[in-house]
């Protein structure tokens, strides 16, 4: 491999055109931060080809040449297992992710130039196979017991979390990151994810407001005191539910961050696995049987979409299996006044259900009184639809404002834990 002599810069015009092109790509306003990695990431492939006597001589003339039978090379080459920023002693994979991703860049660079592609077209790989319906069920009893023991240990608490958010929302890793401590219910029972499909670019996304198992409220409650010790020496505030266990310099040239920072999607996939592995080596260890656990979180939450996608033809055939759905979908698309209508009646509600507790209380012996209990029950239900349409920050002022004391806002269904990290947040 040689470098590119100086002399011979002007012999191949698409070596001196590249830099311009890849900037002009990177320009695109629809760009998003991890595309822009995989340009970079493709003009260092590139790079190293056209360092090649061979390849710059047939390939750097022109940039039709480069990226039509130029990008069909340079694709030979990688599956090959050339052209790697580091040497390695691994053999190519086959089919991977990776090589998808450097022909859809490809493309995309040839489509800036106004010229044919050559990149090769990959197969989607086949999707590694998800946990039968039988380790689903154990999973969520294992998570049970294991809820109970009420782990101390932070990657454990975590873990659980991540579990049993993904068997009852079927999020994504980047859903999960996002996740903040305003997206949990008064209750815990209910969490709003933000939906951020893959393959769709742009700002407007829905939100759903799922509610789950008392598994996972169980698991959240015994989370938020860990993480609440985890983000103590941060300064500012501290909004994110899953956050980064112990600090470090620099991570995947992601750059330092501290214990307590929000966890980012490459930290929350590489925990999982580590995690997973070492609680099911813990088990293992005590005599008793392994986790059914996947490998990797995207299999788990495959796991889950097949679920719901059998309960969903169940109840088309006839079936009286419960729906598995979202409790409130909030569309950025419906009309306002729409929304806006919903969310006056859910207020309206909330005032009415605070009233009905003082009269029940005014009226009782004391708080076990019948009339209480359901006056409460009915109030934790309204309080939480009101943060469902809009946030914790106008429920609880609803609250205030419809004369429920500080003392007494447990009755609306909120858990000191995350009162308390609301106001660290």
């Amino acid at each position: 491999m040689s470098t590119i002599p100086a002399e011979e810069e002007e012999r191949f015009p698409a070596v001196e055109e590249l830099p311009a092109l890849i900037q002009k790509v990177l320009d695109d306003p629809d760009m998003t931060a991890s595309v822009a990695g995989h340009v970079r990431w493709v003009r260092g492939t590139l790079e190293r080809a056209l360092k090649r006597e061979d390849f710059r001589a047939r390939y750097g003339k022109s940039m039709r040449d480069l990226l039509g039978p130029g990008a069909t090379a340079l694709c030979e080459l990688t599956d090959a297992g050339e052209l790697r920023a580091k040497v390695l002693d691994t053999p190519p994979k086959g089919v991977t992710a990776s090589q998808r991703r450097r022909s859809s860049v490809l493309r995309r660079m040839a489509a800036a130039a106004g010229v044919p592609s050559g990149a090769k077209s990959y197969p989607k790989p086949t999707p590694k196979a998800t946990m039968p319906a039988w380790a689903r069920s154990d999973l969520h009893n294992r998570i049970r017991r294991e809820v109970d023991r009420k782990p101390s240990a932070p990657g454990r608490a975590r873990l659980l979390v991540v579990v049993s958010l993904a068997l009852d929302t079927e999020a994504r890793a980047g859903e999960l990151c996002s996740l903040g401590i305003a997206d949990l219910a008064p209750d815990l029972s209910w969490v709003k994810i933000t939906r951020n499909p893959q393959a769709i670019g742009g700002d407007i996304h829905i939100t759903e407001v799922w509610p789950v198992s008392p598994i996972t409220q169980a698991a959240l409650a015994n989370w938020l005191p860990v993480r609440g010790r985890l983000i103590e020496d941060l300064e500012g505030s501290a909004g994110a539910l899953l956050v980064v266990l112990h600090g470090n310099r620099n991570f995947h040239g992601q750059g330092a961050y501290k214990r307590g920072m929000p966890l980012r999607v490459r930290g929350l996939i590489d925990s999982y696995q580590a995690d997973a592995k070492e609680l099911k080596a813990d088990v293992t260890s005590k005599g008793g049987a392994g986790w059914e656990l996947p490998k990797n979180l995207e299999q788990l939450r495959r796991g889950v979409r097949e679920r719901r996608s059998s309960y969903d033809s169940d109840r088309e055939a006839g079936a009286k299996t419960p729906p598995w759905g979202p409790a409130v979908v909030l569309n950025p698309l419906l009309p306002e006044e729409q929304e806006k209508k919903k969310t006056a009646a859910a207020f309206a509600k909330v005032a009415h259900a605070v009233d009905a507790f003082h009269a029940a209380r005014a009226s009782a012996g004391d708080e076990t009184d019948p009339k209480v209990l359901r006056a409460r029950r009915t109030l934790r239900k309204t309080t939480r639809a009101a943060w469902a349409r809009t946030d914790h920050a106008a429920t609880l002022k609803l609250l205030h404002q419809a004369n429920l004391a500080s003392d007494d806002l447990a009755a609306a269904g909120y858990k000191e834990s995350l009162l308390d990290a609301l106001e660290r947040s």
